[in-house]
């Protein structure tokens, strides 16, 4: 459902060593409002030269090694093994999620830690709190859903937002595999490749008949609005609000060849396994797609935003197109050939170079490259959220810029930000995790943005430690 495992073009000019450092958040299946990224590249680098270096990645159930010096990461629930030489390490499944008003880890030993808005999921149930088995935590706009190791799953969050609420007879079950968060619903794939549903009805939280028989899912991303499920069949569904992505056309129905699903917010975008692009939904929310995109046929990977697409392609090129002209990449951004990543606010697209540097484009504050970051090269991963943006250095720094609101301005813990292995994103925050298993926030504090999570110091960590097989 995500885009090429690797091959971003930095690949083929990147060395092999052995002992490395990998960066980059592992990030939720979850959709919070307007904030749609899709995609999550992790990096791995020299641990002396700190350059882009090519080890083998591999999932620890199932999946062929990937050679490369970046993934992008489809199974964020998995632990990731990382390997070049005689090294090894193991990278934790996803670790911290994040709703609209609160924030919740995952510690190692698999018990869960919430702050943030209490009422909103900032304050564990007493029954939640004694869970000590957790393996997956998603979030929906105000709500929490954890599955645990014996194949169950529980919620909790806001009573105004149903998907807090997991119904009996789901509660029930032993053999849920994943999770899939939309704004007002969660969606838990079972081992027999079925969905069951749980939330606001409207918006996807009672299945239809058509999606509640299929045996052959794989995966699922949830809007505002609507869902869309892909089937190992290489084909989609979707259901909920059928004028806001809820109704899948024929034309879309016939594919077979799906390995990608994003949206806009009220629109859905796949990409296909022959590099081209097809989308669905609300017309008015989302203009046709123009006639160089409806063309390509070497696209990897897609983004969405309020009312846009981004596609990027093999050769390193950007295309996009939504509702205004901003959503356009002006002819600077267009021509480059060496675009590795891109990823969106609310309102901006914003995309890594190989060299290093950052390009944005679109509309609000994170449209707009710093006068701070703009002449940095060292950049090797970005998270967003709302509308700000981090960028984490090949040093271990994280600068934030953006909306300050929304946790654009990191300089009231710029000192804590050493170190950084990921940064992870809720609506109005981030959350940053370090080598030496420090937590740290920031953004709005009513939402969890609060500094220092002692409380977490210790307990959660980014990878295993570095393994050394003689």
């Amino acid at each position: 459902m995500n885009p090429t495992s690797s091959g971003s073009g930095q690949n083929q000019h990147a060395k092999s060593a052995g002992k490395f450092v990998v960066m980059g958040a592992r990030c939720c299946n979850s959709a919070i409002g307007a904030f749609h990224p899709r995609s999550w590249r992790l990096v791995s680098l020299d641990a002396d030269t700190l350059e882009p270096t090519v080890v083998s990645w591999h999932y620890k159930h199932g999946g062929r090694p990937v050679m490369g010096n970046d993934f992008f990461d489809t199974q964020p629930d998995q632990h990731l093994i990382v390997s070049s030489g005689t090294e090894r390490m193991t990278l934790n499944p996803l670790n911290i999620s994040a709703n609209f008003p609160a924030m919740c880890a995952r510690r190692d030993d698999q018990y869960l830690h919430a702050w943030g808005w209490a009422e909103f999921g900032g304050e564990l149930p007493e029954e939640i709190k004694k869970i000590k088995d957790a393996v997956q935590i998603e979030s929906s706009m105000a709500a929490f859903a954890v599955r645990r190791a014996n194949g169950s799953v529980r919620a909790w969050g806001s009573p105004l937002n149903p998907s807090s609420l997991v119904p009996a007879d789901i509660a029930a079950l032993t053999n849920i595999v994943g999770i899939f968060g939309g704004n007002y619903v969660f969606v838990a794939l079972l081992t027999t490749g079925q969905v069951v549903a749980w939330g606001l009805e409207e918006a996807g939280g009672k299945l239809p008949d058509k999606i509640a028989t299929l045996t052959d899912v794989v995966g699922a991303v949830g809007t505002q609005h609507a869902f869309a499920v892909l089937r190992r069949t290489g084909q989609v569904d979707a259901w909920g609000d059928p004028d806001n992505g809820g109704e899948l056309p024929e034309e879309i129905r016939q594919l077979r060849d799906v390995v990608q699903i994003a949206h806009s917010g009220r629109n859905f975008a796949v990409r296909r396994a022959n590099g081209q692009l097809a989308v669905w939904g609300r017309r008015t929310a989302l203009p046709p797609i123009p006639e160089d995109i409806v063309n390509l046929d070497d696209i990897v990977d897609i983004a969405g935003k309020s009312g846009a697409i981004a596609v990027r392609r093999a050769n390193g090129q950007i295309k996009a197109w939504g509702m205004t002209q901003r959503d356009t990449p002006p002819e600077e951004i267009a021509d480059l050939t060496d675009i590795v990543h891109v990823t969106s606010t609310s309102y901006s697209f914003i995309a890594l170079r190989a060299n290093g540097r950052i390009v944005t484009w679109g509309d609000g504050i994170a449209s707009v490259v710093p006068e701070n970051i703009a002449p940095l090269s060292d950049i090797v991963a970005i998270t967003t959220n709302h509308e700000a943006a981090v960028v984490l250095r090949s040093s271990g720094e994280a600068i934030a810029f953006g909306d300050p609101e929304t946790g654009g301005d990191s300089s009231g813990v710029s000192h804590l930000l050493t170190n950084v292995r990921a940064v992870f994103a809720g609506t109005n925050t981030f959350v940053a995790l370090t080598m030496d298993n420090r937590v740290i926030a920031w953004g709005d504090p009513q939402k969890g943005g609060t500094g220092e999570q002692k409380a977490l110091y210790g307990l959660i960590s980014y990878a295993g430690k570095l393994q050394i097989n003689l």
